[in-house]
């Protein structure tokens, strides 16, 4: 299809990513900011044989799902992309969307799972701010790479968006961090209640989970939404109990510090040294094998080739690396539990677990991210 501009397009459903689909003449066009049961007027790119992506130029016939974004700068910014649709409709939406990723790529079919709410603002804890070229705090420009000043952020938690506040009108914040950041232009945050830890100005964050302490360096990875956080560990981890269970990809031990009180014996494994180093001191008792490598290199470990009673995998947005799926499917240990940030990859390791042996005994979703279209999943398989 020639590039064309001004088509009119009738949006069927959201996707994954969070554009709204339609077509035009039987090929697939994908647009963001536009919602189901919208006409619109799209300005559509030259794309691929089978698909193509379109700019939204005007909404012609609007959802009474659309609602009037909070944040000034939203389609500028490149953090949300779903503050035009009102909040119950983001959850049915993301619930939708992982029914369809199991459908499509595994050829499972599911219930769809109700996805567990989340403060629609307020509820991020976890950001990477930039400095613009001007010196002023902001955000990520919409697909650049190129930073934009922002006055507030509507989705960070209060600790957070009063610094931003405090801050925007000037670059007294560059002038107090650029030495401590030596020149980086983007920097990690992490608020929790009345505190704010600042990359380049702290180090070791410390927070309360479920009666837990839990530590991890500002600058590395953690979730980003606390609220729901308990929730996901009570359905990873709740009534888990046995000899010898796994965490792979444990990051600082947040899963692991959990089933540490109900397994004899638990292995750890993060390729991230510093991360694993966290682990130790989070994941308390006797019993406890750490081990500081890549997935691919301890799946032919001897370490691995101990039956195990549980497996848990918390993998980065790729999914499971192949070696750890062709270790799952020649080790069947008969529990195991998987969380995950992208559905689409949950559903291509889902599918191979089944053909391996295993059935989907439990799927749920959790709204860690409002106002955006990602969604973070947990599912459980038990042996056949």
């Amino acid at each position: 299809m020639a590039e064309s501009t001004g088509a009119r397009l009738r949006i069927e459903k959201l996707v994954a990513g969070g554009d709204g689909l339609g077509f035009i003449d039987g090929k697939a066009v994908f647009v963001p900011f536009a919602l189901p049961g919208e006409t619109v007027l799209v300005a559509v790119s030259p794309g691929k044989r089978d698909f193509a992506r379109a700019g939204l130029l005007r909404v012609l016939e609007p959802s009474p799902q659309r609602v009037a974004p909070r944040c000034p700068v939203y389609g500028e910014c490149g953090g949300c992309n779903l503050q035009h649709l009102e909040y119950a409709a983001q959850l049915e939406a993301k619930s939708r969307i992982v029914a369809e990723a199991f459908s499509r790529t595994a050829h499972i079919e599911v219930d769809t799972p109700s996805c567990a709410p989340s403060e629609p603002f307020g509820y991020r804890n976890r950001m990477q701010l930039h400095f613009t070229r001007e010196k002023r705090v902001g955000l990520m420009r919409r697909s650049s790479s190129e930073a934009i000043a922002v006055g507030s952020c509507p989705v960070a938690e209060a600790a957070i968006r009063s610094w931003i506040e405090a801050n925007a009108a000037s670059s007294a914040a560059y002038t107090g961090l650029s030495a401590k950041l030596r020149g980086a232009d983007r920097f990690l945050v992490f608020g929790y209640g009345d505190e704010l830890w600042i990359e380049g100005r702290e180090d070791i964050v410390e927070v309360k989970l479920a009666g837990r302490a839990i530590r991890f360096h500002v600058q590395g990875f953690f979730q980003s939404n606390l609220g729901l956080v308990e929730s996901l560990v009570s359905a990873a981890t709740g009534g888990r109990s046995g000899s010898r269970a796994a965490d792979l990809y444990c990051g600082v031990g947040l899963f692991g510090s959990f089933l540490a009180s109900s397994f004899e014996r638990l292995v750890c494994v993060e390729q991230n040294a510093p991360a694993l180093e966290l682990a130790k001191s989070n994941v308390s008792g006797a019993g406890r094998e750490f081990h500081a490598v890549p997935m691919e290199d301890w799946v032919r470990t001897a370490s691995a080739k101990e039956s195990f009673d549980l497996v848990l995998v918390d993998p980065p947005r790729a999914g499971l690396a192949p070696a750890v799926r062709s270790w799952l499917a020649s080790s069947l240990p008969p529990t195991i539990v998987y969380v995950s940030c992208d559905p689409v990859t949950l559903a291509r390791d889902s599918g191979e677990l089944v053909r391996s042996g295993y059935e989907l005994r439990e799927l749920k979703t959790f709204d860690f991210y409002p106002q955006t279209s990602h969604v973070e999943c947990y599912a459980r398989f038990g042996l056949r």
